[in-house]
């Protein structure tokens, strides 16, 4: 299974990559690629994952003064992504939808 995750950063600078490594620690545990600024496709194995990681990014949004929303895609399984980027930038996104 994987969803996507998206969000809205107001912090700037330093600020904006310290709390981005605070993203990318709470998906640390999890097979993932980041193929636009604040677009992420995150694999899971099971629903409490998903679960896991909105508590956790919820919690984030709760500790900082900058405004961080964010929006999770329901838990998924298969599909296809379509768009423009780099012919192998499409290998890992393949690699998580079909896992």
């Amino acid at each position: 299974m994987h969803f996507v995750l998206s969000y809205d950063l107001s912090a700037q600078g330093t600020r904006r990559s310290e709390i981005e490594e605070k993203i990318e620690n709470v998906l640390s545990p999890y097979k993932h690629v980041k193929r636009l600024s604040t677009f992420y496709i995150v694999l899971i194995r099971v629903d409490s994952d998903w679960e896991a990681i909105r508590s956790s990014l919820t919690a984030l949004s709760q500790e900082i003064s900058e405004t961080f929303h964010f929006i999770m895609s329901p838990s998924m399984e298969g599909g296809k992504y379509n768009g423009i980027l780099q012919k192998g930038e499409w290998d890992e996104i393949n690699a998580i939808t079909n896992a």
